[in-house]
């Protein structure tokens, strides 16, 4: 893997409000002189001064990149298909003047047209998806800098506190309504707190190319969320049985075993019980909450 030559001196995270930016920005914090941006209209985000209003579709990243002049820029952001990929392309025109390096969070579904086997970073790219086509793009455009100038850290099924997988879970037991489940899906997964401190890690070592941030091993998806449930003190969850296909496929990120020291490697069953341990104390009366 080729390693960047140029040292950390300010961070920009694009999507710094969302789920996934907020935590990064909490890590790198103490380190580093981090910005970042915020979609919608807030008031705390407003009168915080580390952070820009932005909005992929009404807004262009120059005056942001010109004011911030950050060595590296992390790309956390969802947005329409155009927006971000005009965003995308300017960002990188302004990394290729400026030697700035970018990590772009990508996502499994650049691999849902791959069924039969689980994907490694150097497998190639399929997809049918909406989604998934428009990461591969994304991932594509970022490609066109010079290698050490950007990493593509693609992600896994993310679990923690407030996590979209496992809020939802919440409310459908909440409201005791079935919660969909894939019988015959395999999944990886990897929590929020771990994957943070895999992305810092990657800074400090200068990490540029393609990584997979997931478990070390694999699990079926009616069985992650089923223990999801009994976690949450539902172990017997209404649930409704969706058969994609007749035989097992996969939907799952793999790493390699050199990719990541000990201690930011985790298993399944690790995921499992940290990523829901947060949302324990919540009493079923207020699960909702």
């Amino acid at each position: 893997m080729p390693k960047r030559k140029k040292s950390i001196e300010r961070i920009l995270i694009i999507g710094g409000s969302g789920y996934l930016g907020r935590a990064l920005y909490r890590e790198l914090q103490s380190f580093y002189p981090v910005f970042g941006t915020f979609c919608h209209q807030d008031e705390f985000w407003e009168n915080h001064g580390a952070f820009y209003h932005y909005n992929s579709s009404l807004h262009t990243l120059k005056p942001i990149l010109q004011e911030v002049r950050p060595s590296h820029v992390i790309v956390s952001m969802w947005s329409d298909h155009q927006s971000g990929l005009k965003a995308i392309n300017d960002l990188v025109q302004y990394a290729y003047e400026h030697k700035t390096h970018i990590t772009l969070l990508s996502h499994v579904l650049v691999f849902d047209a791959v069924d039969q086997h689980p994907s490694y970073p150097t497998h190639r790219r399929q997809s049918t998806s909406q989604t998934g086509k428009y990461f591969i793009e994304l991932e594509k455009i970022l490609e066109k800098l010079p290698d050490e100038q950007w990493l593509i850290a693609r992600l896994s099924m993310v679990i923690g506190i407030n996590s979209p997988v496992v809020q939802g879970i919440k409310m459908k037991l909440a409201q005791n309504e079935p919660i969909e489940v894939y019988p015959n899906l395999i999944v990886s997964a990897i929590t929020r707190d771990l994957l943070v401190k895999q992305l810092h890690y990657l800074m400090n070592q200068k990490a540029s190319g393609i990584v997979h941030c997931a478990s070390a091993d694999l699990i079926h998806h009616i069985d992650l969320v089923k223990e999801i449930c009994d976690l949450l003190g539902f172990p017997s969850p209404r649930l409704t049985h969706v058969f994609n296909s007749n035989k097992e496929t996969y939907l799952a990120l793999m790493s390699s075993p050199e990719d990541w020291p000990n201690h930011l490697k985790i298993n399944i069953q690790e995921v499992i019980n940290q990523g829901t341990l947060s949302h324990i104390n919540t009493a079923k009366s207020s699960i909702s909450s």
